[in-house]
């Protein structure tokens, strides 16, 4: 999935959204928009690679129980520079295993740490942009892989 700016180029899709509580999806998918991000929702990892068709997120975050059980078989693609996020809701158990840590940027507690939320996406968004790596470029660059161990390939 695509988004056209006007001028007709492509931009990647800043944010992906995957979790099973769908409620706490809307509230945080609200949030995100309300602060000019584009985001796709996906249920599990399956639905989100089949939703994104090949774009590149700026952006992902995941929900702690479905990184954890997705083994290190999950590898998900990111736009240069993008950046991995973890997320449990405040019933939820807290803490990543090891490699898990190591290849995410933060893990939030969702609903309480919006704020924190969109201060991160604001840091990557702003860093790619910084570092030169506009629409254009992140479409030619190739994907930016991270395992679930931390190695980036």
């Amino acid at each position: 999935m695509r988004i056209r700016r006007r001028s007709g180029t492509e931009k990647v899709i800043t944010i992906l959204v995957v979790g099973p509580h769908a409620a706490l999806l809307e509230g945080v998918v609200q949030t995100l928009v309300g602060a000019g991000q584009q985001v796709v929702v996906a249920t599990d990892i399956p639905e989100a690679i089949e939703t994104l068709g090949g774009a590149r997120p700026m952006v992902a975050l995941v929900h702690r129980d479905e990184l954890v059980n997705s083994g290190t078989m999950f590898r998900l693609s990111l736009a240069e520079g993008g950046a991995l996020l973890a997320f449990h809701t405040e019933d939820e158990e807290s803490g990543l295993p090891f490699s898990l840590r190591r290849a995410t940027l933060a893990e939030l507690n969702l609903p309480l740490e919006r704020h924190r939320l969109l201060a991160l996406v604001h840091f990557v968004v702003t860093r790619a942009e910084a570092s030169g790596r506009d629409s254009s470029q992140r479409e030619s660059a190739g994907d930016t892989s991270i395992g679930l161990d931390g190695s980036a390939g």
